[in-house]
C-alpha cells in the first residue's frame, strides 16, 4: 500500500507514503509499531460499546489524539517509541492538508506491512473522521494470563465483527513482531514471536504449533492457545503451509479491521489510496 496512486486519492498521501517508506525501511521497529498501532486503534471497537460517531471506539484516531488511551498498559510501549517519538509529529506536519489522524494511523499500518519483506498489499482507504474520546478500556486482547485463552479471544474478536478464520489470519502479523511490554511474562525487551522477525512469512504459524518454544523465540500464550484451539488451529496449519493463502486472507481481514466501527454507508464513500 501507499503510493497514493488511486484516482481521486488526495496527492498529499503520495508525499506521506514516500516519508513513511523511507522511515520504515527494512521492517524496522517504527514499521512494527505502525502495524501494531493500526490494530490497537481499530480494536477499540466492540458491538457492546455505546454507539457514537464516528466509529464507536474503532478506527477513529483516538489512540493518536487521546492521552489517556495511549497511556494504558497495553499501549504504553507504543506511546514512547512511536506515537510521541514519531507519529504525532508526522500528523502535525500534514494535518493542515486536511488529513485525519484516523486515516494516517491505518495508512501507516499498511506501509509498515509493505516495508517487511513479503508483506502484502492491504486495501487502504481514506475519509475517516476523528474522535478525541478514548475508546472504552479492556477491549484489547491479553497475550498472557486471564483472557489469553482461546474462548475469551474468539469472543472478544467476534464482538469486533472478526470471525475465527479472520482472527487466525490477523494473528500472522506476529510474524514480524518484537515484544516490548511482556518482561513480566519472561520476554526480554525486543524478543521476537518467530525466528524471522524481519520477514513477513508463515514461520510464525508453524512455530506457534510446536510443542515447545523454539530457541530465541518468545511466543505469546494467546498465540499458542489459538494455534491449538479447534476453532483456529486448522487455519494455523493451513496458513503455515501456504504463504499466498495467508497473504490474501490477512489483507482482506486487515482491510475490514481498518474501518472497524464505521457504518458501512460511510465506508462506501471512502477513497482508495492503496
Amino acid at each position: 500500500s501507499g503510493h497514493g496512486g488511486g484516482s481521486g486519492c488526495p496527492s498529499v498521501w503520495t508525499q506521506i507514503a514516500s516519508d513513511l517508506r523511507l522511515d520504515f525501511a527494512g521492517c524496522n521497529d517504527l514499521a512494527r509499531s505502525a502495524i501494531r498501532f493500526a490494530f490497537h486503534d481499530a480494536a477499540g471497537y466492540s458491538v457492546k460499546n455505546p454507539t457514537y460517531a464516528p466509529a464507536s471506539g474503532g478506527a477513529d484516531g483516538s489512540l493518536l489524539l487521546n492521552d489517556e488511551e495511549i497511556s494504558r498498559p497495553a499501549n504504553n510501549p507504543l506511546k514512547q517509541n512511536y506515537r510521541d517519538k514519531y507519529l504525532l509529529a508526522k500528523y502535525n506536519q500534514y494535518k493542515s492538508n486536511g488529513i485525519s489522524a484516523a486515516d494516517l494511523v491505518q495508512f501507516a499500518g499498511s506501509v509498515g506491512t509493505r516495508s517487511c519483506r513479503g508483506g502484502p498489499i492491504v486495501r487502504t482507504v481514506v475519509g475517516r473522521n476523528d474522535s478525541t474520546t478514548a475508546a472504552p478500556d479492556g477491549l484489547l486482547p491479553n497475550a498472557f494470563g486471564p483472557g489469553s485463552d482461546a474462548d475469551t479471544l474468539l469472543a472478544l474478536w467476534a464482538d469486533k465483527g472478526i470471525s475465527a478464520r479472520e482472527l487466525a489470519a490477523l494473528m500472522g502479523a506476529h510474524s514480524t513482531s518484537r515484544s516490548f511490554s511482556e518482561e513480566a511474562n519472561g520476554i526480554p525487551a525486543g524478543g521476537p514471536q518467530d525466528s524471522t522477525p524481519g520477514v513477513w512469512d508463515v514461520t510464525y504459524y508453524r512455530q506457534a504449533q510446536e510443542r515447545r518454544n523454539p530457541p530465541g523465540v518468545y511466543r505469546f500464550n494467546s498465540d499458542v492457545n489459538l494455534a491449538n484451539a479447534s476453532a483456529t488451529g486448522p487455519s494455523f496449519t493451513q496458513f503455515g503451509r501456504n504463504q499466498g493463502l495467508w497473504a490474501n486472507e490477512f489483507s482482506a481481514a486487515m482491510a475490514k479491521l481498518s474501518v472497524a466501527g464505521i457504518p458501512a454507508s460511510t465506508v462506501a464513500g471512502f477513497v482508495d489510496c492503496t
